[in-house]
């Protein structure tokens, strides 16, 4: 057994039964980041401080045994944020596919559909309420 496979083992024994990271914790990072840029930017100490302060909240989130209450902080936090969430990865799908589909709403529920491009003119019709109409792709 090598000196990393050592490691790596006293690793694990000392993280069995932690919470460990979860989205939650994420976040908390990239906010104490922002804070951290943000506070470096503008000359406000007391930005770089709550940073820190964050940032020592998430290891103890980390580390904490107590995993039902970290488990339903997360619970909070993902269904607070899940409209945020749903619509930031639908924008990057569609950045991501921008060169192979076109996106168009339907004009009368407001459904977001998508149309293969260079099909030329299409009669789109709404999945969710029948409804018919036409676009160019």
């Amino acid at each position: 057994m090598g000196f990393l496979d050592k490691v790596r083992a006293s690793f694990a024994r000392f993280m069995a039964g932690r919470y460990g990271v979860d989205q939650l914790s994420y976040a908390m990072v990239i906010g104490a980041l922002v804070m951290t840029v943000i506070g470096a930017l503008s000359g406000l100490g007391i930005l770089t401080l709550m940073a820190d302060a964050l940032l020592i909240v998430v290891f103890i989130r980390i580390l904490s045994r107590d995993r039902l209450r970290r488990a339903h902080e997360n619970q909070v936090y993902l269904e607070k944020t899940q409209k945020i969430r749903r619509a930031t990865t639908e924008w990057i799908n569609r950045v991501k596919n921008s060169k192979k589909y076109r996106y168009y709403s339907c004009p009368k529920c407001k459904t977001r559909l998508r149309v293969p491009r260079g099909v030329g003119n299409v009669t789109i019709t709404c999945k969710s309420c029948g409804e018919k109409f036409d676009k160019k792709a």
